[in-house]
């Protein structure tokens, strides 16, 4: 019992170094929010040089200035990721031969309610929203080498936000936003120690890969981890809106970054017990560090003519400070307190182009393109976490049916350029060539009172 004691110990050091942080390949470079809910957003993308729905908490508080009356404002956005994939062996060959692995379930969803009001004043706005800026999971097949990566994960981080704007004069607003986050991760991949070679088993293959031996094989052998972490932590936004003349707008956000703590149980289990049972083989809490980057993002808006508009927006994300990532254990263990994964993670971007046209009055038509710039080295990439450069397409349409409602619905297209990656650092390494694309399907309604 001591012997499987200090196995469980091991095992649960080992999968807390390679998966403690799970964020969805679908949040772009935002990485920790996904920037794609409201109604302009999803339609043209650029937003921050003139956010004029409720959102504008978020994309930039300064908007807020735009909107009069009192509104309620909802909004949802969901998205599924298509992905394929192979995994490179450690003689480099590619594996499955006769197929590619695929997730079972790759779904999100970013629901937003707020709302907002000037107070019957001309110059001051307030707004009070709860959203989730990414909410995903997914699942991956339990008969494949990556169950050793990832099978199942969830990732939720949710926003209570309150703002306030203040219209200066013709040519100036600005806004400020607090929030309060929430985020929730849980994650299940599988161990095997009977992947680790014998002597035998190097004699006769030095590149020993015990991962791609029949499944049958190995899963008579197999430890599930389940991960766990959660905790709160806040943040702010300042926003800017200039405008020069009256058919140009110029938005400037500045957007605080985080640390957060989270904390959560570790539980290592037999999963395919001879017998069928479910044998418990150990359990302890962990804490791991998060760092939610500060990010700036600048826009412009400028109605050529007063139905056509054309808009840019370029964002910055400061994730040049996730170098590190440490998890420490409760109590120590075989005489270890802790230990670090290396993330390396470079500064990331994205920018994009948007046009709008009303062809009348109550109806809006909107086009986009992005690029963005991944943070996540090719070395440190991790399955559950696939980030690479994405570049991207919406259309969208909004109707303003009366003096009270408007609604909103959208589509927007992303694709990976080709993953390949050969350089892994992981245990096991992530070494896997592939390709994926994520559709995006949203709706808003707005009431003004």
């Amino acid at each position: 019992m001591k012997r499987n004691s200090k196995l469980v110990v091991s095992l649960v050091m080992a999968v807390l170094v390679a998966a403690p942080v799970l964020l969805p390949s679908v949040a772009l470079a935002g990485g920790y929010s996904n920037l794609d809910f409201g109604g302009r957003r999803m339609g043209m993308f650029a937003v921050v040089g003139k956010p004029d729905d409720v959102t504008a908490v978020f994309h930039n508080p300064a908007g807020l200035t735009l909107q009069n009356g009192t509104q309620i404002y909802f909004a949802l956005s969901t998205f599924v990721l298509d992905l394929g994939m192979k995994l490179y062996n450690s003689q480099g060959n590619l594996l499955p031969a006769d197929h590619e692995i695929t997730p079972d379930i790759s779904i999100g969803a970013i629901p937003f309610i707020g709302v907002a009001t000037d107070f019957g004043t001309k110059r001051f706005r307030a707004a009070l929203a709860i959203y989730a800026p990414n909410a995903y999971g997914a699942s991956l097949p339990i008969d494949e080498p990556t169950r050793y990566h990832v099978t199942q994960a969830l990732f939720l981080s949710t926003r209570l936000t309150a703002s306030a704007a203040y219209d200066f004069n013709n040519y100036i607003s600005a806004g400020v936003s607090l929030s309060v986050l929430y985020t929730y991760l849980t994650a299940t991949r599988f161990l095997n120690t009977g992947m680790l070679p014998s002597p035998a088993d190097v004699q006769n293959d030095p590149k020993y890969d015990g991962r791609f031996n029949s499944t049958e094989a190995n899963m008579k052998n197999d430890i599930q981890l389940d991960i766990q972490g959660s905790n709160w932590t806040w943040a702010f936004d300042i926003g800017l809106l200039v405008r020069p003349v009256k058919s140009l707008s110029i938005g400037l956000v500045f957007s605080s970054g985080s640390k957060l703590d989270l904390r959560g149980n570790v539980t290592a289990k037999y999963r395919l017990h001879i017998d069928g049972r479910e044998d418990l083989l150990g359990k302890t809490k962990q804490t791991t560090n998060m760092i939610i980057p500060l990010s700036i993002r600048a826009g412009i808006n400028w109605a050529i003519v007063p139905n056509f508009e054309v808009a840019a927006d370029v964002s910055y994300w400061h994730y040049q400070t996730n170098q590190m990532q440490i998890s420490k254990l409760d109590s120590p263990v075989a005489g270890l307190n802790g230990f670090s994964d290396a993330k390396n993670y470079g500064n990331s971007w994205n920018w994009c182009l948007g046009i709008l046209y009303r062809p009348i009055p109550e109806l809006d038509l909107m086009a986009g393109y992005q690029m963005d710039y991944t943070p996540n080295p090719t070395s440190t990439l991790s399955l559950e976490n696939p980030g690479v450069d994405q570049k991207g397409f919406s259309v969208g349409t909004r109707w303003r049916i009366n003096d009270h409602w408007r609604v909103s619905l959208a589509y927007v297209h992303n694709w990976f350029d080709l993953i390949d990656v050969q350089d892994s650092i992981g245990t096991p390494p992530a070494n896997a060539k592939g390709h994926g694309t994520n559709n995006e399907f949203a709706f808003d309604f707005q009431y003004r009172f």
